[in-house]
């Protein structure tokens, strides 16, 4: 499994609705598939702190995963039709992916 967007894993009370009445991070108990995460530092959604706190609540479950952060890199940055690309720092994400990929479902 990839995160390539992480907004919306921590959501705070107010948040939740009939739609999401759970948050995200709530369900990594359940968390079955070992998790690849990708992120921009300049990022608002996930903000580095969320960042942070969802890779603490991973380790406390004992959850496989690998989180890889990029600074000068907000959200989006892997979209190359967009002005948040970051050619860089998405080049280097994309090979992190196709390793990810290539050890877990091989």
């Amino acid at each position: 499994m990839a995160d390539l967007w992480g907004g919306g894993v921590i959501a705070s009370p107010d948040r939740l609705n009939p739609r999401q009445p759970v948050a995200v991070i709530d369900m990594t108990p359940q968390l079955n598939a070992p998790l690849l995460g990708i992120f921009g530092n300049d990022d608002n959604g996930p903000s580095p702190a969320q960042v942070d706190q969802h890779e603490a609540v991973l380790k406390e479950y004992g959850k496989t995963y690998q989180f890889h952060r990029y600074d000068g890199a907000g959200h989006a940055f892997m979209g190359y039709d967009r002005a948040s690309y970051r050619p860089q720092q998405a080049m280097d994400a994309w090979g992190k992916i196709m390793d990810w990929f290539t050890t877990y479902l091989a």
